[in-house]
């Protein structure tokens, strides 16, 4: 991309645009359209609780007014939790909801209560985040840029680690992860996209500590005083 793209906090205008781009790259970076037809629903479920008190460190990449990908997370699941209990409290959320299209969305979220992605453990990893983009800004380095930003707020804050869900269908998200360090930490089977993609398909929780190298140094100076 020859444009400059601006790497910015979040801000409260920003959730339309943020949820449209969630709903759009979806499905493995392509439309969540095949497997959910209720796109405000899709949107007001998977980023309405980042901008509703759960989330840190979020930011977006934005070009000449236009946001072209974002970062989400949460420092800890009980902040999440919470502000997901919000979303699905909110009166706006049944207008969101067309009957028609809620019954065909029906089948995704019941699997996805049957076959919920891997986590690992929330005391070493208490963070998660999400990163999307569309297609004009991938192969650009806006993902590393991201990530990078996200990643550095999230160690001057003092956190622990960080985990995500992803799978092996995501092959340009895990090379992006590799980079940062993200090491698999937990891996299942799944069932959940089989009517969609046509197999099952292998969830991986991948996982970054991000006070690794504060930690060991503790250790080492603790030796070289012994």
């Amino acid at each position: 991309m020859s444009d400059p793209v601006l790497i910015r906090p979040i801000q409260p205008s920003d959730e339309g645009a943020v949820g449209r781009i969630a709903y759009q790259t979806g499905f493995f970076g392509q439309s969540a359209t095949l497997y959910f037809a209720n796109e405000p629903l899709f949107a007001r479920l998977w980023v309405g609780p980042y901008f509703r008190g759960g989330g840190f460190a979020c930011l977006v990449a934005e070009s000449e007014g236009e946001i072209l990908g974002y970062i989400l997370g949460s420092p800890d699941p009980a902040r999440y939790g919470r502000a997901l209990r919000r979303v699905l409290l909110e009166k706006t959320l049944p207008r969101l909801a067309p009957l028609r299209q809620t019954w065909a969305s029906l089948p995704y979220l019941l699997r996805a209560s049957r076959y919920p992605s891997p986590h690992a453990d929330w005391q070493q990893f208490p963070a998660h985040l999400h990163i999307n983009l569309l297609p004009q800004a991938r192969g650009s380095g806006v993902g590393k840029r991201l990530l990078a930003a996200h990643l550095k707020l999230l160690r001057e804050a003092g956190v622990a680690g960080v985990q995500l869900a992803t799978t092996t269908e995501n092959r340009a998200a895990l090379e992006l992860y590799r980079r940062f360090d993200f090491v698999p930490l937990v891996s299942a089977q799944t069932p959940l996209w089989t009517p969609w993609l046509g197999h099952p398909a292998e969830h991986l929780g991948l996982g970054l500590r991000l006070k690794k190298l504060q930690l060991e140094k503790g250790r080492e100076e603790g030796s070289s005083s012994s």
